[in-house]
Order: C-alpha cells, then structure tokens, then sequence
C-alpha cells in the first residue's frame, strides 16, 4: 500500500514541540513514579519486614540448636515486586526523558530547517503514550 511509502515535510521547530511534549510527559512520569517509590520504601521501614523464628520455638522446651538455626528476616514479596516495578518505570521514563530532551535541543538549534518525516517519525514525536 502507498501509505507505507508516503513522507511528509515538518519544520524542525514543529517537530520540536512533539518533543517536548513528550518531554514534559516523561518529566510527569518520574515524578509520580518517584513519588510512589517513596510511599513504598516508607511502607516497608514501616511494616514490610516479617520475622520468621521457626515453628520449634513455639513449643513450650525449644532445644538449643531450635535457637542456633536463628531466625530469618525478609521483606514482604509484594513490597518488593512493587518497589522493583518503581525502578524499571524510573528507569525506562528517565531514558525517554534522556532521549527527547536530546531531540528537542537539536530541532531547536535548527528550527528552521525544514525534515521529511514519515509515519513513524509522526507517532515518535506526537503519538499517543
């Protein structure tokens, strides 16, 4: 089909709107996301952590090695795959950030310039995220 071959011509100043548009979409991202990473680290300091002593010390004479074994300390695995989903959205919206902020330095610096952009230049300055 002739749609996949047709091109389109953009000032470099318009293109540089989609990116920082983009720009200020990833920006929003890293704040709310930072923001939840937060709430959650202040979750597991406050209740996240489980004590597991083992079933022996419940009984009523526990035997010294019961008490040799210890007991393990862990972090709730919701928190942690929650928190662990923080950071790869952080890292992902922080690349993006990296990216447009970098197109959107270069298409200012040549805003007059006049590009052939096509379909997927479109979607990669103004697509829907």
């Amino acid at each position: 089909m002739l749609r996949d071959t047709w091109k389109f011509t953009y000032t470099a100043a318009r293109l540089a709107e989609g990116a920082d548009a983009k720009l200020k979409f990833h920006d929003e991202r890293i704040l709310w996301w930072k923001k939840r990473k937060d709430e959650l680290v202040t979750q597991i300091r406050t209740d996240g952590i489980e004590v597991a002593e083992g079933a022996a010390l419940g009984y009523s004479n526990p035997k010294s090695r019961d008490y040799e074994r210890g007991a393990k300390v862990m972090v709730r695995n919701d928190l942690k795959d929650k928190l662990d989903e923080c950071m790869e959205k952080l890292a992902y919206h922080v690349g993006k950030h990296r990216d447009y902020d970098g197109w959107a330095q270069v298409l200012k610096a040549n805003a007059g310039d006049r590009l052939v952009a096509d379909m997927d230049d479109w979607l990669f300055y103004f697509g829907k995220n």
